[in-house]
């Protein structure tokens, strides 16, 4: 990437406005991004699939044969273009191919249920549809027949991964196969695979005209979590991408060099992944590491086969890839290890931290902070000696302030308030939905656009950020008085956490005729805790002396294990389901 990050970072650190750095950024389109680092560093490893490396010549080749394949099809710039991939070879090469035209990339969650694919399909008109082979089922057919999508192409899992067989190979044939693969009717025109579109590509030798860079063009569309009611649609520019992938770049150079390898496991419809563990680390010159359905008892296998210094992931798969592996593994080469998604508990930081440092690591497990209306991470832990508990520093070009929700002025140091935060990868707008984008993306006396988290955190003296609640998700109900009041889900969550008996909590709400609305807590025991009565009566006076009588849970529910969504956040909607069906 032709950009002296060392000057660049010298130069933004002198700024003192939130919008300056505006002024100094240059930008390209992703595909010219890569194209540079493939012309720099042809034969450094650019991606290694499950054993099957790639240089960044050869993925260039991949990448351009790709894009003729789609611009024989008619695919051109400013078209919408539905995907749903994995981190595969072939899902990375796509992006870049697909970039390279210019379309507007609508990357949905085939793993959604049927009407949340219905509902997300239905903001734009895309004709073509691109993803793995699993995710082809009857009701991703039916959903994209009535959309009136004319052309549909899907890979395999076992697609540019070696050619010998292996274990892997075997592992994702049995799981494409159990998923009732579509496999008979491809036509190789209105349903095609990867091959016969590289054998479109073969045989219609055209030159595909490099899209212009343009700062506001619609590069891609991602869906928020929807973890609490519907997800939306953050648009991605090439400037906010270009921007990310220099904010990044700032922040983490002195932790990151030329040839490293990220570890990359979390699907390419989330912009966390695809721009933070897939487009960053290639910028800068680093390999990426695929596994596109991760399992965490894997991680001695993968960390042997890879041999990766980095890896982005959420607090679950750290959790259980410890708890799984029993033998030492070699830990002497990470160099950032980092949670997002979800807040990190304490515990499992420490017990991160010991097992990384009993295996010759020398690093610790940290945290940032991010969304999908800022394209990726907006805090992290790119600094010295970071204060247990924070979710780090605003990464390098970025401005945060705490704002009173009461009185809309800033608070002081280590005083309370919704994070509003400024940086120059924040989305352009949510997608048709004029009302959400205005309240979200707010515009200072200087033209300055920072976008309000709604979250409540704190600031030290150091200008590091710690949660405090979720102003999202306060909740009206009405106390033993009849008044109204609000619960905080977040604080009776942390206090039924601190039980220890309790080894996690999600508090729901719901909706009551006498109270307006009741929490209810989710709760997995630690193991060999049984549940029963002595256990809930435990738990209940224990809240009794940390909560209000109104914030005490209402009713005990335990599990297994929580639902997620595709960015590993706990998914509350399921959660809520889950209670509704086991309550009738």
């Amino acid at each position: 990437m032709n950009v002296n990050f060392k000057e660049l970072r010298e130069e933004v650190l002198k700024l003192k406005k939130a919008g300056e750095i505006e002024n100094i950024l240059t930008h390209e389109t992703c595909y010219n991004r890569f194209k540079e680092t493939a012309e720099e560093s042809p034969n450094l490893t650019a991606i290694n699939y499950l054993g099957n490396k790639m240089t960044f010549s050869q993925a260039l080749s991949l990448i351009d044969n790709i894009a003729r394949g789609l611009y024989a099809l008619g695919i051109r710039e400013n078209d919408v273009v539905t995907v749903s991939m994995l981190p595969t070879l072939y899902g990375v090469a796509t992006f870049y191919a697909l970039d390279k035209i210019g379309v507007t990339q609508h990357l949905v969650n085939c793993a959604a249920s049927k009407e949340e694919l219905k509902r997300e399909l239905s903001n734009f008109d895309s004709k073509i549809f691109i993803c793995n082979d699993i995710f082809y089922t009857e009701d991703t057919a039916t959903a994209l027949k009535q959309k009136n999508v004319t052309t549909i192409i899907t890979t395999s899992l076992t697609d540019g991964l070696p050619k010998v067989l292996n274990a892997d190979k075997i592992k994702y044939t049995i799981i494409e196969i159990s998923k009732g693969i579509r496999k008979k009717d491809y036509d190789n025109k209105h349903l095609m695979n990867f091959k016969q579109l590289l054998h479109i590509a073969k045989t219609n030798p055209v030159d595909v005209p490099i899209c212009s860079y343009k700062s506001n063009h619609m590069a891609a569309v991602a869906y928020t979590s929807g973890s609490t009611g519907h997800s939306k649609a953050c648009v991605a520019t090439w400037e906010g991408i270009d921007s990310m992938v220099q904010t990044q770049a700032m922040s983490v150079q002195d932790l990151c060099s030329k040839g490293d390898t990220m570890f990359s496991t979390i699907p390419l419809w989330i912009f966390y992944s695809l721009i933070n563990m897939i487009h960053d680390p290639l910028c800068m010159g680093m390999a990426v590491a695929l596994d596109p359905l991760y399992d965490p008892k894997n991680l001695e296998k993968r960390n042997k086969q890879y041999q990766f210094n980095h890896w982005l992931t959420a607090p679950t798969f750290i959790e259980k890839s410890v708890h799984l592996t029993k033998r030492k593994i070699d830990c002497s080469r990470w160099k950032i290890i980092m949670t997002g998604g979800e807040p990190l508990k304490n515990e499992t930081k420490r017990m991160a931290d010991s097992f990384i440092q009993k295996n010759g690591g020398h690093v610790e497990l940290g945290q940032g902070y991010g969304a999908t209306e800022s394209l990726g991470s907006l805090f992290c832990w790119y600094y010295e000696n970071p204060s247990l508990g924070s979710v780090g520093k605003a990464c390098i070009g970025n401005f945060v302030k705490i704002i009173d929700p009461e009185t809309g002025k800033e608070v002081d140091t280590n005083e309370s308030g919704i994070a509003y935060v400024y940086s120059p990868s924040l989305m352009k707008e949510y997608y048709n939905d004029e009302e959400s984008t205005k309240n979200t993306l707010i515009k200072d006396e200087n033209g300055a656009i920072w976008y309000n988290t709604g979250d409540y955190v704190w600031l030290n003296e150091r200008g590091e950020m710690f949660f405090d609640d979720r102003v999202k998700r306060l909740v009206l109900t009405i106390d033993d008085q009849n008044n109204p009041t609000k619960i905080s889900p977040a604080r009776v969550k942390s206090a039924t956490e601190k039980i220890d008996i309790v080894e996690k909590c999600e508090i729901i709400t719901i909706p009551d005729k006498r109270i307006i609305n009741k929490p209810i807590a989710i709760i997995k025991l630690k193991s060999g805790i049984a549940r029963d009565q002595k256990v809930q009566e435990k738990i209940l006076a224990q809240l009794n002396h940390e909560l209000p009588k109104y914030m005490i849970p209402k009713e005990l529910k335990f599990i297994d294990e929580f639902p997620l969504t595709a960015s590993s956040k706990v998914d509350l909607q399921k959660l809520e389901q889950i209670y509704l069906s086991t309550s009738k």
